[in-house]
């Protein structure tokens, strides 16, 4: 076994033995274990009350607690890591390359972090296209934008120029496999549906870590900026990912008299299965001056009885003046606000 495994295995007996309690007799035995709730287990564990019927096991396969605590302590996957960071360092590349000034990098950052939400599926005639919005190359003429691509996204090609039929999910649009009937993306309601690609001779999904690490959670930044959209531009603009990322999102509201100034609000968007793992990964980047931030969470996570007050009471020491809103109580907040600057006129 994995000495990741060994050790954490070895830890844990120690701490039964002192409790006196049952350990089981093999590993085997331990991943039954890891099936079951993490409250079940004999051995008390440092966590939140939230955390207490998470399982590190679903079936086979890694639950989602267990991904977001392995990405904490800088997960296992070496694979995954190592294209988050590639990622990451590809787009800034792409956006640093082809802007000509700060407000321009910006304005491509922004364009690529949310190609990464809305399009989990990318034909090779997408991706000519952003080439040429996009047409810085290095020395060897290869585009910042094809190499962007081609780390972010799995090459399929095709046998002749046309149409390729795919499933994905209606709501999320990630790609299923025929016959499944959901996607599996945490807090994702939607129904498989068929959909056409037309390519010249190839198309592109996402790797699994660009899934895991860009997509999925980018999803609720995607709805909340959307929705943040429709709102009056004279009254609320949202600047999103300011700073390069330093937040996902800063909110300048107009000032309610002729004598204020212009109020920030500063978002992070996030969708975690565990509060714990979150407040103890979180970090307030002082690079954007805010009258409030705050933590918005999805509605699928109040799912879990407890779910903001834990993530509350372990944000306590760690950020001080974070708030936490669900996202429904956030954008309430928001047409609340605007509403004053609108009354004010």
């Amino acid at each position: 076994m994995p000495r990741a495994w060994r050790d954490a295995r070895g830890r844990l007996w120690w701490k039964a033995q002192a409790l006196g309690s049952d350990w089981p007799g093999n590993d085997l035995e331990l991943f039954e274990w890891c099936r079951r709730p993490l409250g079940s287990w004999p051995v008390r564990l440092s966590l939140a009350d939230g955390d207490l019927e998470a399982v590190l096991l679903n079936g086979d396969e890694l639950s989602e607690f267990a991904e977001q605590a392995a990405d904490l302590v800088r997960h296992a996957d070496v694979e995954a890591e190592l294209v988050q960071n590639q990622t990451f360092a590809a787009l800034m590349s792409c956006a640093r390359m082809n802007g000509d000034d700060e407000e321009a990098v910006q304005r491509i950052y922004c364009r690529l972090r949310r190609l990464l939400i809305d399009r989990p599926v990318l034909s090779d005639r997408d991706v000519h296209a952003l080439t040429r919005e996009l047409p810085k190359a290095d020395a060897d003429s290869d585009s910042y934008l094809a190499k962007f691509v081609r780390t972010a996204y799995i090459l399929h090609p095709v046998e002749s120029p046309g149409k390729v039929r795919l499933s994905r999910c209606r709501e999320c649009r990630n790609p299923v496999d025929d016959g499944a009937s959901g996607c599996g993306t945490p807090g994702c309601d939607g129904r498989p549906e068929r959909f056409e690609v037309a390519c010249l001779g190839a198309y592109w999904t996402q790797h699994r870590a660009t899934r895991q690490f860009f997509h999925d959670p980018g999803l609720l930044e995607g709805r909340l900026l959307d929705r943040l959209a429709e709102l009056p531009a004279d009254r609320v603009r949202a600047e999103p990912w300011p700073c390069l990322d330093a937040w996902d999102a800063a909110l300048f509201f107009e000032p309610v008299s002729a004598v204020g100034g212009r109020e920030c609000w500063a978002i992070d968007a996030k969708d975690c299965a565990s509060p714990t793992l979150l407040a103890r990964g979180f970090r307030s980047d002082p690079r954007v001056p805010a009258r409030r931030r705050i933590i918005v969470v999805p509605m699928h996570r109040l799912q879990t009885p407890g779910y903001l007050t834990d993530l509350e009471r372990e944000l306590q020491g760690r950020a001080a003046g974070v708030e936490v809103l669900d996202e429904k109580a956030f954008l309430r907040q928001v047409r609340i606000r605007a509403t004053k600057v609108g009354g004010a006129r």
